[in-house]
Parts: C-alpha cells; structure tokens; sequence
C-alpha cells in the first residue's frame, strides 16, 4: 500500500502526478490483482471532479469512505478552490521577478518563448478575469502560426513556468487555465521587442 494524505494538494494536484499514480497503480496487476495500492485522503469534497478526468478516476477504481474529521466544516473549506488563487498571488509577491529582471530573461529566451508569453498576456488582458484557458492559449498560438505541437507548447511553459512568469492552475470545471502576475509590467511584455 502507498499512504497519501491529501492527494489533491498543491504537490500532487497537477495532471502528470495523477496520471503516474494512475499508471503506477494500473501496471501492477499481476493476475487480475493489483500488487500496488493507494489509500489516500482529500481534503476538497469535490476532488473528483476536479482532479481527474472520468477515464483516470475509472482507472484508479477507488472505493470511496467518507470519514468524518468532526472539525467545523469552516475549518474545512478555508483552504476550498476558491482561495486557491488568492494563495498562490500571495505566495508570489515574494517570489515574483521585477519588470526589469522579466524584460532580461525574455532577451535570454527564444523568440518562439516570447511570442507565447506575449499571446498569454494578451488573451489574459481581454479577459476580465484574468484566467487563460490552455486550449484558448493553444488555439492562439495555432491561429499566429507560433506553434501547432502540443508538446512544444508544453514545453515553452513550463520553462517560462521555471522562470516564475507565468503561473498554473485549474478552474472550477478541472480545466487548465494559466495566468501571468498582475505585479508583472503586463504592457511591457506585449510590447517587448528583441534588440538586434
């Protein structure tokens, strides 16, 4: 058996950890028996239909048992997706790179990096809450030509991602969405040209 307390945490919540769960679980049947386990706790009540797709919730086949902490359901739910955001802006204000230091590393960065970044924010601009959908983000990049691979895409954010610009996380329905800090010079981005 593997314990997991708290699987829809911050460092187990993203899809790849949950599909290599998934997988780690599924490819130890030997005859028909799973010789790999999972016992894990959540703490969001509707953690699975955030966190998982129905095909990676049928391949887990968990056995759900509510299990009461008795704790005041307040207590319960101050940490509920809806804070999520508010965290993690807060969490970066001590993190975040100055309007010079993100200006720097898109100079250091491929164009193709810039480009993304660029399109990001401008889809994030237009929309009032601040929140890209992945596949908005894709279609956009597809439509200007930047790039059509899934995988390459992924890529360029998670590097832009290692960099602090931008930021991950999942909307009410389990969907991607991404967001660059709004302490970040927005306008400088868009209009960020590479010296020559």
């Amino acid at each position: 058996f593997i314990l997991i307390h708290t699987i829809d945490g911050v460092g187990l919540s993203d899809d790849f950890s949950q599909r290599s769960l998934q997988a780690l679980t599924k490819s130890s049947e030997k005859e028909s028996c799973r010789m790999i386990r999972l016992a894990a706790s959540v703490d969001n009540i509707n953690a699975a239909m955030t966190l998982w797709s129905p095909q990676v919730e049928h391949n887990f086949d968990w056995a759900w048992k509510l299990i009461n902490t008795y704790r005041p359901f307040l207590n319960e739910l101050q940490d509920g997706p809806q804070t999520t955001i508010a965290k993690k802006k807060q969490k970066i204000t001590g993190t975040h790179k100055t309007g010079v230091a993100v200006l720097q590393v898109l100079s250091s960065l491929a164009p193709r990096h810039t480009e993304v970044l660029q399109q990001l924010v401008a889809i994030q601009q237009a929309n009032a809450n601040n929140l890209t959908p992945y596949a908005d983000l894709k279609q956009a990049c597809v439509k200007k030509m930047i790039t059509s691979s899934d995988t390459l895409l992924r890529n360029i954010l998670n590097e832009l991602s290692d960099h602090n610009i931008i930021y991950s996380e999942k909307d009410e329905d389990g969907n991607e969405c991404l967001y660059v800090p709004s302490q970040l010079p927005l306008n400088d981005i868009v209009n960020f040209k590479r010296s020559t």
